[in-house]
């Protein structure tokens, strides 16, 4: 069984943002891969939907697929 080493409470710690983050969820064993895909000034992204002007009324998933190159592993 994996366990993370990486603990989400203290990412505040780190002075540069990562561009990698690896976390497990509860007790599950499955590790998940967290990539940075953009950095988004404040005036540019909703403050309380984390949406920007292009994706109002997609889902998460939607927007995810943007970004996402190949997801057949996380199918």
């Amino acid at each position: 069984m994996t366990t993370s080493d990486f603990d989400p409470r203290l990412i505040d710690k780190y002075k540069e943002p990562k561009y990698l983050l690896h976390f497990q969820w509860g007790l599950s064993s499955t590790v998940y891969r967290y990539a940075l895909v953009e950095t988004i000034k404040p005036n540019k992204i909703h403050s309380r939907t984390k949406q920007k002007e292009d994706e109002k009324n997609l889902t998460q998933k939607e927007i995810w697929k943007k970004y996402a190159k190949n997801y057949s592993s996380i199918k």
